[in-house]
């Protein structure tokens, strides 16, 4: 018998790949220079309570509040999952109608289902080369004027690392009495420098959740929900954080976050070497014909904002898939990115990288690219309605009862869950809604290109019964 998770992971570890993806510590051990094993303990008097925080933990959650400029931040021990659902169960009440972009993470659909509430779907743009962009000021007044809102839930920045307009939209959301939250996991290290997009807390969202361990040296889980606190009960909120936080919490994942924020507000030069690095691998990436670095001159396209010049997404403009790609930099460069879709690739980077190691992968990127021949790229059929509100709420499909059946059947029927490609990640058919004939020729195509399709399995589909 075989201890089958450790083995794997030892496997990892003696292959020694260089790791352009989370967790933002990189396995890098300046900046995670002790050994957690032994500080694996319990609530025990002497290191404060997460749940009732007066110590230690107080202390240090006051002066990430401080960093962020927020009014109280919350920390997470079950990542920033735990931090959307939180969010929506601290502003929400069920039936309340909720404006949700429709490339949220899975956690925000799980947040719709435990909350009750009624979503209201938005779409975001979609880039020429099928990337998720920002979300349309036109369609959401759209949406607010059609339903009275109590709070919108939007991504910023996305995967590719793009953000949507954060300041005009929390404007709107609150000329109409509503609460903005924002997911903005991929956003953590925001807040160090000039060089990287506004934070949304800065912006003027309400909640905004940050997973730390995903751009930060933290280990993986660490994250922090932080409010501005005139539009939101800090009670309530302070109250979900708990339901949905472990009582057995992880100290050493609390220490992580604690120490990132101490060294990396102790020592900025930190981010200032790290930012030279890394704006000399996109100066030389810029050169490559074939695969193409997303740089500033997508800004203001498909309503993105900004961008986050610390992920490498990389368009792969050739008889090559990304997967193909991402093989390719594993097996012959020893370099494992973040994520690998059918026309692109993120590398994920942070300030506990080696340079050497983002050199490495430019070289390879380079040596690669001048093998290439450039090829036009289809875009996905990943269309969706820019507004729209779901048959069935997401609660009511949770708790209904189902079958299976062939998806060629599938029309007109409810899916049990969310039909979505991944990467993008994008949902084709959102929680609630029905499946029609151009959905089901879209998910073949879809397939055709080997892209999983989240939500069918073996060209079965789970569905609602009908009653």
């Amino acid at each position: 018998m075989s201890a089958f998770i450790l083995d794997k992971l030892l496997e990892i570890q003696e292959k020694n790949s260089y790791p352009l993806h989370m967790p933002g510590h990189k396995r890098n051990m300046d900046f995670m220079p002790y050994d957690f094993r032994s500080m694996d303990i319990t609530e025990t008097g002497e290191v404060d309570n997460l749940h009732d925080p007066k110590d230690i933990i107080a202390l240090s959650q006051n002066a990430m509040a401080e960093l962020l400029g927020a009014d109280e931040s919350f920390y997470l021990v079950n990542g920033g999952s735990s931090g959307n659902i939180a969010a929506v169960l601290g502003c929400c009440d069920p039936g309340d109608n909720v404006l949700v972009a429709s490339n949220c993470h899975k956690s925000v659909y799980n947040a719709l289902v435990l909350s009750g509430v009624n979503p209201i779907y938005i779409s975001p743009q979609m880039t020429e080369e099928s990337l998720c962009g920002g979300i349309s000021i036109r369609d959401m007044f759209r949406a607010f004027d059609e339903y009275d809102i109590k709070a919108m839930i939007i991504t910023s920045p996305t995967y590719e690392g793009f953000t949507c307009d954060v300041k005009t939209i929390a404007d709107i959301v609150h000329k109409h009495n509503a609460i903005l939250i924002v997911d903005e996991c991929h956003g953590a290290h925001f807040v160090f420098s000039d060089k990287f997009p506004h934070t949304a807390l800065s912006d003027g969202a309400d909640i905004v959740i940050n997973s730390w361990h995903k751009t930060l040296p933290c280990l993986n889980q660490a994250a922090v929900l932080s409010i501005k606190a005139e539009r939101t009960d800090k009670s309530r909120i302070k109250e979900a954080v708990s339901m949905l936080n472990t009582t057995s919490p992880s100290y050493p994942i609390l220490a992580s976050i604690d120490y990132a924020r101490h060294i990396l507000t102790t020592d900025r030069n930190l981010f200032t070497s790290y930012l030279e690095t890394i704006t000399e691998a996109r100066h030389e990436l810029a050169h490559c014909k074939v695969l193409k670095l997303v740089n500033d001159s997508i800004k203001g396209e498909n309503d993105i904002f900004d961008i986050d010049i610390s992920k490498f997404t990389i368009m792969v403009r050739a008889e090559m898939t990304g997967k193909e790609l991402a093989r390719i930099l594993l097996e012959k460069h020893n370099i494992q990115i973040e994520m690998a879709g059918p026309h692109h690739i993120v590398a994920l980077t942070s300030v506990a990288d080696d340079p050497r190691g983002i050199k490495r992968f430019v070289r390879a990127i380079t040596e690669i690219d001048k093998k290439l021949e450039r090829k036009f790229i289809e875009k996905l059929p990943l269309t969706a309605p820019p507004v729209s509100k779901p048959k069935m709420i997401p609660r009511d499909i949770y708790y209904a009862e189902k079958e299976i059946i062939p998806l060629e059947n599938a029309a007109g029927r409810i899916p049990a869950s969310i039909i979505m490609p991944y990467p993008p990640g994008i949902p084709l058919i959102a929680l609630g809604e029905t499946v029609t004939k151009e959905h089901i020729e879209k998910i073949k195509l879809l397939q055709s290109l080997d892209i999983n399709i989240i939500g069918i399995d073996n060209n079965e589909i789970s569905v609602v019964k009908n009653k």
